[in-house]
């Protein structure tokens, strides 16, 4: 009997590429595996677009010089077929040496077993989602150990989670629709030597197989696309993938890429040997980030006593922090009002770009206003003004500044304001209050005060404890959503500072919005 402890599962199917043409390399040996599984029995569930995603990947993959040591895609394989094939390759890899390049395919169901692996599932062999699939699967493990025992430097994709597959045994145990996905990063792919390896989705997590009718899943059509352009290095190329998924899917499917290339591999190139650089994109996905920060620091210099030495500091952390987590981060220094304006302007250009799937966030570290417990205001750099008259007239209005951005294409925006700093100098007069006011947004937006509506921090002018807390907690090495990070970050202050400080977010996001460090280790 399968529990939860026993299994997670994926159902699905893979795609990866590896060297293209280096021009200095045309002559080194380029050898492909690609296997596409659909024709599945009722028992495991068949799928819809395996088969033609090996084919368009390998049409692509021959394009950029390699040969298919099969002579043709492997389709609806059994067990035996698949481990005569993975043999094939490794030992066409190992009699060509350390120059040669590996490249493995695979589109098909996968499963994870729990503390023993993942496992590609065949055609024929497994039939019922019982206790036996596991002895008529193909390990993974077994695989890359095949191949990381060669001097060789290779790439394994797998795109092998596109359902999710049900045990029986399990709901009955667990309840009823209890099921099991994604294969798992930490079983077979955190110790590969001079590998690059690549799941199609995020480890534990389901991806798109694509309509019937089109034929293709999203990373499968991504990665047909990026092989037939003009040479990248492989890790360049298969963030151009991450992202491209990203947007076909709303930020539903994530790829997860890992690379343990030695030194003398890292800058393998793989593209089209008939493409050169210049002429231009295919036009299949899109050019423009997904993903875009603009993070504003004001230090007020020029006002004596009151002004902020450390904001600098604090913004270039966290846009070093969204920059690790796959955001392209500006940090700007010292806005005025207008210089306010045009940046949000940039920004809104940028996410109108880039359509649907993309999100924005900004970050401000200075000094913000808010006027009768109701309109909270964010204060350009400059004089401080000293009226709630000279703040309606020459501050941000927030409620405006988020309305400007929602108004974009963007799926979300999130708004992060690190303006607790008391404002209580020679400008305080009637109508000021402490802190920013509560604030509800109404779709797609993320709000977060580094200090709850109405309180103010105990420190006003050292380095600011929620910066490092967020720029701590999105560096994560595995996909964590805001809410998450939100909910840490407020842990983290309130802890340092014994209660004083306590952050606040509200969120009207319908799609989940991740955050993730670069996985792949320095």
């Amino acid at each position: 009997m399968l529990n939860r402890r026993h299994m997670l599962l994926l159902g699905g199917a893979a795609a990866m590429p590896w060297p293209g043409r280096a021009e200095d390399a045309s002559d080194k040996p380029r050898h492909a595996l690609i296997i596409g599984n659909a024709a599945y029995s009722a028992g495991i569930g068949t799928l819809a677009n395996p088969v033609n995603d090996a084919l368009l990947v390998s049409d692509a993959i021959r394009n950029c010089g390699f040969e298919l040591v099969t002579g043709d895609v492997v389709r609806d394989a059994d067990r035996s077929s698949m481990m005569r094939a993975i043999r094939e390759l490794a030992d066409r890899l190992e009699a060509d040496g350390p120059e040669a390049v590996g490249f493995f395919y695979y589109s098909g169901h996968g499963a994870a077993r729990e503390n023993q692996g993942n496992y590609l599932i065949p055609v024929e062999d497994a039939d019922v989602l019982d206790e036996a699939l596991w002895d008529d699967s193909i390990s993974l493990d077994w695989l890359m150990d095949k191949l990381t025992a060669l001097e060789a430097p290779s790439v394994v994709a797998i795109d092998a989670c596109r359902n999710v597959l049900k045990l029986p045994e399990a709901q009955r145990a667990l309840g009823v629709g209890e099921s099991f996905r994604g294969l798992r990063r930490t079983a077979g792919g955190a110790t590969e030597r001079n590998m690059f390896l690549s799941f199609a989705t995020w480890e534990g997590e389901t991806a798109s197989d694509g309509r019937a009718d089109a034929g293709n899943g999203p990373y499968a059509t991504s990665l047909g696309t990026r092989l037939m352009e003009p040479a990248v290095t492989v890790r360049d190329m298969f963030e151009q993938v991450r992202l491209d998924v990203l947007e076909m899917t709303l930020q539903r499917q994530e790829p997860m890429n890992l690379s343990r290339l030695q030194r003398r591999s890292s800058d393998i190139k793989i593209g089209s040997w008939t493409r050169q650089p210049g002429d231009g994109p295919l036009g299949a996905v899109s050019q423009h980030p997904l993903r875009v920060a603009l993070v504003f620091s004001n230090d007020y210099a020029e006002n004596g006593s009151y002004g902020l030495p450390v904001t600098h500091e604090d913004g270039e952390k966290v846009r070093q922090a969204l920059s690790e987590s796959g955001y392209v981060a500006q940090h700007v220094q010292n806005a005025d009002h207008n210089g306010f304006h045009a940046n949000l302007v940039a920004l809104k250009a940028a996410l109108n770009a880039a359509g649907p799937a993309s999100v924005g966030v900004v970050y401000f570290a200075g000094y913000g206003a808010s006027l009768s417990g109701q309109d909270n205001y964010l204060i350009p750099n400059g004089p401080l003004p000293r009226t709630p008259e000279d703040i309606i007239e020459n501050a941000i209005e927030l409620r405006k500044a988020v309305e400007f951005l929602e108004d974009s294409a963007a799926q979300a925006i999130i708004l992060l304001v690190d303006c607790g700093r008391r404002y209580d100098s020679p400008m305080e007069a009637k109508g000021i209050e402490p802190g920013f006011a509560d604030y509800t947004s109404d779709a797609n937006v993320v709000i977060a005060y580094a200090d709850k509506p109405g309180t103010t921090r105990p420190d006003t002018y050292g380095p600011s404890v929620f910066a490092d807390a967020f720029a701590k907690r999105v560096q994560s090495q595995d996909r964590i959503d805001i809410n998450t990070v939100m909910f840490q970050v407020s842990s983290d202050v309130n802890a340092a500072t014994s209660g004083y400080q306590l952050p606040w977010f509200q969120s009207s996001v319908q799609l989940p919005i991740f955050f993730r460090a670069d996985v792949e280790p320095a």
